[in-house]
């Protein structure tokens, strides 16, 4: 069974097993970088927004076996439990005034979401762009979210500048920053994956600093998702930068955190920027890379640059 009929079996079984008043709906819904997921929803006939679930992952599950019957339980399982988000109109997202406490932003790389960009407000920063969303609600299933277009801003009245302010007021707010060493990274994953089996002792000597090489650490959010826009909050480089005695290397990861180590006169910019492409490419999913370039922040002028060469 090829993808397109995986879809159409998987929409007509869930179908059969919705209730009255529920619709089903399964679009294309565009990601990062000019990736294309199939996302499903399923709300109620009274409500304009409702959780989605995308579908290509489960195509692998069924290629490795799972059956259809299975694949659309545990996608009913997934709606079930977890609570329906709070009722949200049309006419609540077009009333500013609801909205503005709500208005978040995100990083994503200008070229590569050139088509994109044209249909949202966005703000060019380096060889990124700063886009916007709102934050209605976080619970167990996940957060939910709602890009900001074009034809919103307008029923607003309000332009880009303005999104700016709030976001930068309202996302460190819900989104708080964290900073961690990348060994106290690795030791969360090992102790989340081996549970008893943890042995911190053994990891410490495994993990040893080579003197030879900077530390690394990492940026983000404490939720996790997104983080690479903490670079623009206020202070968050000055400050750390501050307390290493030392300009910056930021080395963007993914869209949800980049890599901070302290400058060093003997890095290669070459060797940064291949190394960042290499990983991209070979490590992290298209749809949450962000860029191929490596940054410098400086102390003495408080700014980020690209470094091309």
């Amino acid at each position: 069974m090829d993808y397109t009929a995986f879809l159409e079996t998987v929409k007509q079984a869930l179908m059969q097993k919705l209730g009255e008043g529920q619709d089903l709906l399964i679009r294309p819904v565009p990601k990062n970088n000019g990736v294309i997921l199939d996302g499903l929803s399923i709300h109620s006939q009274d409500s304009p927004l409702a959780p989605t679930v995308y579908l290509n992952p489960y195509y692998q599950q069924f290629k490795e076996g799972m059956p259809i019957e299975d694949i659309c339980e545990d996608i009913l399982g997934l709606f079930s439990e977890n609570p329906e988000p709070n009722k949200v109109t049309e006419k609540m997202l077009a009333d500013f005034s609801q909205m503005k406490t709500k208005v978040m932003m995100r990083l994503v790389h200008t070229d590569s979401n050139s088509e994109f960009l044209q249909d949202v407000p966005h703000i060019p920063y380096l060889d990124l762009s700063i886009i916007f969303h709102l934050f209605l609600e976080r619970n167990a299933f996940g957060q939910m979210t709602v890009l900001i277009h074009n034809d919103l801003l307008k029923q607003w009245k309000v332009d880009e500048q303005a999104l700016l302010r709030l976001a930068l007021k309202n996302t460190p707010a819900a989104y708080p920053p964290q900073i961690k060493s990348m060994s106290d990274v690795m030791k969360d994953i090992a102790r989340h994956n081996l549970g008893d089996g943890y042995d911190e002792e053994l990891l410490d000597q495994l993990l040893g600093q080579n003197e030879d090489n900077p530390p690394l650490y990492v940026l983000s959010n404490q939720a996790g998702i997104y983080g690479a826009c903490c670079i623009l909050y206020r202070n968050i480089l000055k400050n750390f930068a501050d307390s290493l005695e030392s300009d910056l290397i930021v080395i963007p990861s993914s869209i949800h955190e980049v890599l901070l180590t302290p400058y060093g006169g003997g890095l290669s910019y070459d060797y940064l920027n291949s190394m960042v492409t290499g990983i991209n490419h070979s490590e992290v999913p298209a749809e949450d890379q962000l860029s191929d370039h490596v940054y410098l922040y400086t102390r003495t002028d408080d700014r980020i640059h690209i470094i091309r060469a």
